[in-house]
């Protein structure tokens, strides 16, 4: 009976990130994903959970989420913060942070939007165009270029110069907290 089932319009959570999972030293075991897949079996209009980022590349049980969520074109935003310390104050998550926004409306493509050294960066793009979700905005135009050049047969060394890799000056920054500061 349809009469007795309870409507949730909204979900919004920042679920726990890991269980230790018995093995060794800090050994634990992702449990996010699980809360976000229950949240879509749920059937709500709008879901926004905050999770680690670490399912944009999959591993350590990851994958299987990772190929659902690259899919998923009801995902309407993420906000990604490489250095989680720019989300949350004094908390160093490895692999930086992201939060989501899931409307069950949605059906095309996502707005990403990079914080990077108090830098927002935003882009509408795929979900589903590389097999990982690749966090940079500002790479993606190189990766295309990248799969180009390997699709026509050519050598890197053709179009790439050592002087100024695909026209982009090579006067970059260090990396500061693993992210690279253009």
């Amino acid at each position: 009976n349809n009469d007795n089932k309870m409507k949730f319009n909204a979900i919004v959570g920042n679920p726990p990130y890991q269980i230790m999972d018995g093995g060794n030293s800090n050994s634990s075991k992702n449990v996010y994903h699980h809360f976000i897949e229950i949240a879509k079996k749920l059937n709500p209009n709008l879901i926004s959970m905050i999770m680690p980022a670490r399912w944009y590349a999959g591993g350590k049980g990851l994958d299987s989420f990772r190929d659902e969520m690259l899919n998923d074109s009801r995902i309407s935003d993420i906000y990604d913060f490489p250095n989680s310390n720019e989300c949350f104050s004094n908390v160093e998550i490895a692999g930086g942070v992201c939060y989501i926004k899931w409307n069950s409306n949605h059906k095309n493509d996502c707005k990403i939007t990079n914080k990077i050294n108090g830098n927002l960066n935003s882009a509408l793009r795929s979900l589903s165009e590389f097999d990982i979700l690749i966090r940079d905005n500002r790479a993606v135009p190189i990766i295309k270029k990248v799969i180009e050049i390997n699709k026509k047969g050519e050598n890197l060394s053709e179009r790439v110069s050592s002087r100024k890799p695909f026209s982009l000056p090579t006067n970059y920054k260090p990396i500061q907290n693993g992210v690279p500061c253009w």
